[in-house]
């Protein structure tokens, strides 16, 4: 996949010939200018950053957020040195070993990897050097001062000062989160406990270095491991380790002696704590182990053991993996397992803990601040590097959008502050119409009641939605089984029938995926898969159908509402990819385009990667194709395409600008300009509005784009969807190109318009919908579809 392969396989647009050709079929010197121009694109190495960075336009609000200023004292920095070794040591615990012998004359303060020393003081020699004995001989250590670090650069040396701060706070580490063992809150009758904690994040932002604080909380199960097993062994003998190996292979676990994370790789059945192995002195059993070390009495001596594998932190030629064996009843369960979450009542009990208000964050954050204060070595550990915390710099300038008007086919009504329109999308003629005139109702004999119920509600619910609805052919089924419903689709299905609905008694995975399956790649023809239970309650029924309705008005090529774009030959694109979560399976990337003026229809496909693949290959393929039937449906190819790419973090930034772009940039040559933006959900900033002495969420089109933005990028914050419970995540959008020149106010706009336009809400969403359908592609795909079709489907 070398850049020569790259730009062979890329198409551009020809004037001349009026169509797509590829560089193959151009001569040398065209290829060569091509060439040239895709090195030129990839070389780029830093992120777009105009002059216009800050929006202007909409009412000013004051704005709360979960930051705390750092100050740095100007008399210290962090000076960077190099390390030498004479005679070499290639370990790098040795190397660590020997320098700390040296302490005292460095200062005693000191961040070192094996091979870059970090000080906040300044030595007096541009190289010192250290002797150290070694087995009778004298090892030289020699130290080179190279520079002073930029704060800049500085960001990855403050994170790992407050994991020390944490530590010395005594909270336990889960991946980057920290959690207070000391205040569990317990769930007695489910035997779980909640730690609350917090995430902590240092960066360097427009309004200078700050600390990100937000609070986090972990689920840890007062089970211990052992006791599941029995649990597991009583339940099922026969199948008692194929059981217990489902359930437990992949959680985290926590050992409390320790207060440390591992996670689980097998169970070995045929080891115990009366097992020997091996440590400095000799040979040890398990049992023998946790007595001398940890004064810890093994109560059950035939119980299996936990293996866990964590990769060695040490050079490539040392990387090993590290096997730790661990003792079951010293073990627990950290997380949600899959029976608690499908446990409602349960849930919500959860919830009132984890669900946390905009008051109760800023507790969290005061407390915080409160306890690094008043902790002596916390302060010392900043102070030695020149850092000082502040609590009184989280009040922002944000700005409120003003209020969208939302059209359906015969008239506009106003979305209000709150974004929701509900009671209108039920009782406005749709955008655009499709009558229902040969489908398909597909369910279970004893599940008549429900299609009948279904069918005279459709009936009811399309008198005002303008939808003409004939009678369907109705399949009844004798048996709930995956191949009865398969039967039914394939001798029923006709290539005249618009849509099939299948009525199942009850919500199974398989099942949807083998119907979907079927329609989808099979005998392609809209789907529509409903819980008959849903159907039964007579309380709720008439609101379920209206937006089965609306949903299935969608599938048919219909539209249901839009808002004012006033873009002229724009094509608006969304990117996504959905990863298997077991790990095993590809991983799935789709691409959805717009292909109206009113950005309700849309071109999708999708495209099977390698495992864990994130930046998406084949882009050129699917775009040059949308850009084909946009041409078809509009007569001519669009200016300008703004482009959402959803699922990249900050450390793929660069990738994805020096490799997904070019692949647009290519295909569009010089006759299409493109703006790029990164769409990032996954956040620890929240941000708060005022409400006399309390706090609460902010209202739908609260922007923020100043102080909290990262110093080197071209972002903003935009909280779009409403939340009455808990706290609302704004979304991040980072620019990475915008060659079509709109500048923050159209872009910040027109992100909050593309967020009314998901059909299967009426409201909202989180991200702008051209990213939801991408999502909501690949999520299908990866997760239902075999992935041997996936690759065909669009």
């Amino acid at each position: 996949r070398g850049r020569a392969k790259l730009i062979d396989t890329l198409k551009t647009y020809d004037d001349t010939s009026n169509q797509f050709i590829t560089t193959e079929a151009k001569e040398n010197n065209t290829e060569k200018t091509k060439g040239t121009e895709l090195e030129a694109i990839a070389s780029h190495n830093g992120l777009f950053f105009p002059d216009l960075i800050y929006g202007s336009k909409g009412s000013s609000v004051d704005i709360y957020c979960n930051y705390l200023k750092l100050t740095t004292d100007e008399s210290k920095g962090v000076y960077n040195y190099e390390v030498r070794f004479f005679p070499p040591i290639d370990s790098v615990h040795l190397r660590i070993k020997y320098l700390k012998d040296h302490k005292d004359k460095l200062g005693g303060t000191k961040t070192f990897d094996g091979n870059t020393l970090y000080l906040p003081i300044l030595l007096p020699n541009k190289m010192t050097v250290f002797i150290s004995k070694v087995e009778d001989a004298e090892l030289q250590i020699r130290i080179l001062y190279k520079k002073k670090e930029e704060m800049r650069n500085c960001t990855q040396l403050y994170n790992i000062l407050f994991d020390r701060v944490m530590k010395v706070l005594d909270y336990v580490k889960f991946d980057r989160k920290q959690y207070d063992p000391s205040r569990p809150k317990i769930i007695p009758l489910a035997k779980l406990e909640v730690w609350p904690g917090y995430v902590t994040a240092v960066d360097e932002y427009k309004g200078g270095l700050m600390l990100c604080c937000d609070v986090s909380h972990r689920i840890l199960c007062q089970k211990t491991v052992l006791e599941m097993l029995v649990d597991l062994y009583q339940q099922n003998v026969e199948h008692y380790q194929e059981s217990a190996r489902k359930l437990l292979v992949g959680n985290i676990v926590l050992t409390r002696y320790n207060n440390r994370t591992y996670k689980i790789n097998d169970i070995c059945f045929d080891q115990s704590p009366t097992c020997q192995f091996k440590i400095k002195t000799g040979w040890t059993s398990y049992v023998e182990y946790y007595k001398q070390y940890h004064n810890i009495i093994i109560k059950d001596v035939n119980q299996p053991l936990i293996y866990s594998i964590k990769k060695s932190r040490g050079i490539p030629a040392e990387g090993e993996h590290i096997q730790f064996s661990l003792i079951p009843e010293l073990c627990y369960l950290t997380g949600l397992r899959d029976e608690v979450r499908s446990d409602n009542k349960l849930m919500r009990e959860i919830a009132t803990f984890t669900r946390v208000s905009p008051n109760q964050r800023q507790m969290a954050l005061n407390k915080f601040y409160e306890n690094v204060s008043k902790t002596p070595a916390a302060q010392e550990i900043l102070n030695s590097w020149g850092l000082s915390l502040t609590n009184n710099s989280n009040k922002i300038i944000g700005r409120q959008m003003d209020i969208e008007q939302i059209c359906f086919s015969k008239t506009s009504v106003s979305a209000e502050r709150s974004a929701e329109f509900s009671k209108h999308a039920a009782t406005n003629e749709m955008l655009k119409v499709v009558h229902l005139s040969r489908w398909i109702i597909i369910h279970l004999r004893n599940d008549t009641k429900a299609a009948t119920n279904l069918l005279d509600n459709m009936k009811q619910a399309c008198k005002s939605l303008g939808m003409n609805i004939s009678n369907p052919t109705m399949i009844s089924l004798d048996r709930d089984r995956i191949d009865a419903y398969i039967q039914a689709l394939r001798r029923n299905i006709t290539i005249n029938d618009q849509i099939v609905v299948c009525i199942c008694h009850n919500s199974r995975d398989d099942r949807y995926a083998a119907i979907k399956k079927i329609c989808c790649s099979e005998i392609p023809i809209p789907s529509q898969v409903i819980n008959a239970k849903t159907l039964l309650n007579d309380l709720k029924i008439r609101s379920v159908v209206q937006k089965i309705v609306l949903q299935m008005n969608c599938k048919l090529g219909g539209s249901l509402w839009t808002v004012k774009i006033p873009f002229k030959n724009v094509m608006i694109c969304g990117i996504d990819s959905y990863h298997d979560p077991s790990n095993r399976g590809n991983s799935v990337a789709a691409f959805v385009a717009s292909v109206n003026s009113s950005y309700s229809e849309w071109y999708s496909k999708a495209v099977v990667q390698t495992k864990r693949e994130e930046i998406v290959n084949g882009l050129s393929a699917s775009f040059e194709i949308a850009l084909n039937i946009y041409r078809k449906r509009n007569g001519k190819l669009p200016t300008n395409v703004i482009i959402y790419r959803d699922g990249i973090g900050d450390g793929q930034l660069n990738t994805c600008l020096n490799y997904e772009i070019p692949q647009f940039e290519m295909v569009c040559g010089n006759h299409i300009k493109i703006s790029y933006i990164v769409v990032q959900k996954r956040i620890s900033t929240r941000i708060f509005s005022e409400s006399g002495i309390h706090l609460e969420n902010p209202l739908p089109g609260t922007v923020v784009d100043q102080q909290i933005t990262k110093s080197n990028m071209y972002d903003f914050f935009l909280v779009s969807q409403m939340v009455r419970q808990g706290t609302v995540t704004p979304t991040h959008y980072v620019v990475l190109r915008d060659d079509c020149n709109y500048g923050p106010d159209i872009i910040q706009k027109l992100s909050y318009k593309l967020c009314f336009l998901y059909y299967n809400w009426t409201g909202t969403i989180r991200i702008p919908a051209c990213c939801m359908y991408a999502h909501k592609l690949a999520y299908l795909i990866g997760q239902s579809i075999q992935r041997d079709v996936a690759e065909s489907l669009s």
